[in-house]
């Protein structure tokens, strides 16, 4: 079983490369030109590529550029820029419109903004009255209002767009809140709280709870409808609710009113099955993308839950993850995903190259 599930990990990650030419020993090695860095892509040649790899971020160097140290800040011990702000356990993010990152690090209590135009990072906090203990899942609604659930606080915080905190809800209603999604269209936010195994419905102008859904599944015979340990959320085009059911290794679909639609995905070490599902995010096409913390990679599916396409494997290279958490993508359709790894975190960013994929009868892109 064990061989059998690395070799198809194996068989998920595509790296395109380019060997040196060859030349005679006997002659002079003549000055080679520079040549430019072989794209990253899947799937391989001879099929067209659909998602491009972009850029890996684990510190503020990677956003700002290496900046050099005055001498008296060598003097006085300061760190440099990499060691000062750094990714350590990342899970949520979220992209605003103005296309700066925004990433949940428990581990830091605050969330970490990235400006790659901006070429600028910055570091989000709670306050003495809206502290942040454990940030967990991130969403903004249409106001640039960032919305921040900690689990430790069983409350959501909400911060101005310049950053500052300015109130918390849920206290008296969440016990382990996770993953969020705002529907700009209803005004609503759904928050999923992995021990109460519900969704909850908010009024994201007052705060207040519209409903809950859901309830524990039964063990080895699960519910449509009902959850266990549910962590993260999307939504598509039509509003329909996609809710990640972490252990009982499944997405389940909701109508707005949370009516059950759909679900795919059973547990099981083959292309379209799940380990451990975390993130997941809907590109423009309304393609559903789901992190694998235990297959260390990211599937796509159909909205009807036929797999596509399958990127990653374990390690630390370009395209390669250890323990991914979350997703997001952006109007752009570009591709978040967050990873914890051993001792230090990542965030790797990818392009969906657009054009509709279909499902063929092997599970590829057509």
């Amino acid at each position: 079983m064990k061989r059998r599930r690395e070799a198809i990990l194996a068989g998920m990650l595509c790296v395109l490369s380019l060997g040196p030419a060859s030349t005679e020993a006997q002659k002079p090695k003549a000055k080679q030109k520079s040549q430019a860095p072989v794209e990253l892509a899947w799937p391989p040649p001879p099929d067209r590529p659909r998602i491009r790899f972009v850029a890996a971020i684990s510190s503020a160097e990677d956003v700002t550029g290496k900046v050099k140290r005055s001498f008296a800040e060598r003097l006085a011990g300061v760190p440099p820029l990499r060691e000062q702000l750094r990714l350590m356990r990342p899970y949520g993010v979220a992209v605003d419109k103005v296309d700066r990152i925004f990433v949940a690090d428990p581990a830091q209590r605050s969330v970490l903004v990235l400006d790659r135009e901006g070429h600028s990072v910055s570091r989000w906090k709670g306050n003495a009255q809206f502290p942040l203990y454990l940030p967990i899942g991130l969403a903004f609604d249409s106001d640039g209002r960032l919305f921040v659930s900690d689990s430790f606080a069983g409350q959501v915080v909400i911060f101005e767009p310049t950053g500052k905190p300015v109130a918390a809800f849920g206290k008296s209603v969440f016990k382990r809140p996770g993953g969020m999604a705002f529907d700009s269209k209803r005004g609503r936010l759904y928050v999923a709280d992995a021990k109460l195994n519900q969704i909850l419905f908010f009024d994201a102008r007052t705060l207040q709870l519209l409903k809950a859904m859901g309830g524990q599944s039964t063990s080895g015979a699960p519910e449509e409808g009902r959850f266990s340990a549910p962590t993260n959320l999307a939504l598509d085009s039509t509003g329909n609710l996609y809710v990640v059911d972490t252990w009982n290794c499944r997405v389940q679909v909701f109508d707005p009113e949370g009516n059950f639609v759909r679900t795919f995905g059973t547990q099981g070490n083959q292309p379209g099955k799940f380990v451990r599902p975390k993130g997941i995010a809907i590109d423009s096409e309304d393609h559903v993308y789901v992190v694998d913390a235990g297959f260390s990679n990211f599937q796509i599916f159909t909205p009807e839950g036929k797999p596509l396409l399958f990127i990653g494997s374990m390690g630390e290279q370009p395209g390669e993850f250890l323990l991914p958490t979350g997703m997001a993508i952006d109007g752009k359709d570009r591709v978040y995903v967050t990873e914890q790894g051993i001792g230090r975190g990542r965030l790797q960013v990818f392009q969906y190259l657009s054009e509709k994929l279909t499902a063929s009868s092997d599970g590829k892109m057509d």
